[in-house]
């Protein structure tokens, strides 16, 4: 039996029953795949079933408004990927119909669809010869060819590809590659892998060689850029005034509550419009005592809140000035985390409460 045999057989008998392995349908397994960006499989399930269902076909996600969409992201953060999302369900319903094409060019035209997800929806959705490339296969990959530069290399991802081509079991490629991704999940971990229960103990020259605790290497060159940062929290009565910038460095698109960057900054980018920055020297804001820390994508920020109460002829003023640079608008506290689906929100508000 050839490894790729060992691996579909193995598959067959121990894959996780997951609700878009059901049906071989391509949109499914393009969201799922999309919500596993930067998501573990527990944490995003109940997310996924919810999204099913409030668009159960890629023809309502496209009528979606965006701020449905980052409504029913809600708890996945990086945002940016539903708004991709909804882009892409508009450009297939324009330009295919609604069905995702069957050629990896084509594919990978859509909006937000890279690599990966390309080759992971034609493989799994219509069984094409393409092998797929994530985090776990690059690690089974790494140990079972011994696989020794850094797999964060610029040249690592071409190479692994070729070594992904080539171990490809072309008679059950969708099947292979969701065998390749759940033994990285589930048997080859990065640490304590389980080689006594893998298929491919035999085939894996790392084990061999005794090179498991060494591959794959991983060595990352950035550094989390560190920022310090402050939310204005202004309310009126029961309400709380969100804003939209034109051009933000995060959070693009959003109503977020309005906030600001100190010291120096990298670029002129994370500079906050000019109003919000004079309006933060507003004497009757009030700095909290307690801050929070936030992470995203090679930053690493630490947030305080500046609370002000407002009556309504203070609130009339404050938007007035503020929309000459930003859209407004007033948002009931409740809905906070609606409005602004960001877990940003929530660590606003449990501060505030």
């Amino acid at each position: 039996m050839t490894p790729q045999e060992k691996l579909h057989s193995w598959f067959l008998l121990n894959q996780r029953d997951l609700p878009f392995r059901k049906k071989k349908q391509a949109y499914s397994i393009w969201v799922s795949e999309v919500m596993l960006q930067q998501t573990r499989v527990a944490a995003m399930l109940p997310l996924y079933e919810n999204f099913m269902t409030r668009f159960p076909t890629l023809e309502d996600l496209a009528r979606s408004t965006e701020e449905e969409v980052l409504s029913a992201w809600k708890g996945l953060g990086y945002y940016t990927r539903a708004r991709n999302v909804r882009k892409a369900a508009i450009y297939l319903v324009q330009n295919f119909n609604g069905s995702f094409p069957k050629n990896l060019e084509e594919v990978l035209k859509i909006p937000g669809i890279g690599p990966y997800t390309a080759r992971a929806i034609l493989s799994i959705a219509y069984d094409l010869p393409h092998a797929v490339l994530d985090g776990n296969v690059k690690r089974v990959l790494s140990r079972l060819f011994v696989y020794e530069k850094n797999i964060l290399g610029s040249s690592a991802d071409k190479e692994l590809q070729v070594l992904a081509d080539k171990f490809l079991n072309l008679k059950f490629p969708g099947d292979h590659n969701q065998a390749m991704m759940e033994l990285g999940a589930t048997v080859c971990l990065p640490e304590n892998p389980k080689c006594l229960l893998c298929p491919l103990q035999s085939d894996c020259r790392g084990l061999a060689e005794n090179l498991l605790d060494k591959i794959p290497l991983r060595i990352k060159d950035e550094k989390k850029l560190k920022l310090v940062g402050h939310f204005l929290w202004w309310e009126k009565g029961d309400e709380i005034l969100l804003i939209q910038e034109k051009r933000p460095r995060f959070l693009k698109g959003m109503f977020v509550l309005p906030y600001y960057f100190e010291g120096e900054l990298p670029s002129e980018e994370y500079q906050s419009a000019e109003t919000i920055q004079n309006l933060s020297n507003r004497k009757s804001l009030t700095k909290l005592s307690k801050s929070f820390s936030h992470t995203i994508t090679h930053h690493k920020f630490q947030f305080w809140i500046h609370r002000e109460s407002l009556s309504e002829k203070e609130a009339d003023h404050l938007v007035s000035v503020m929309r000459k640079e930003v859209e407004c608008k007033w948002v009931k506290k409740e809905n906070l985390e609606n409005e602004f689906p960001s877990s940003l929100a929530a660590k606003v508000k449990k501060i505030i409460s």
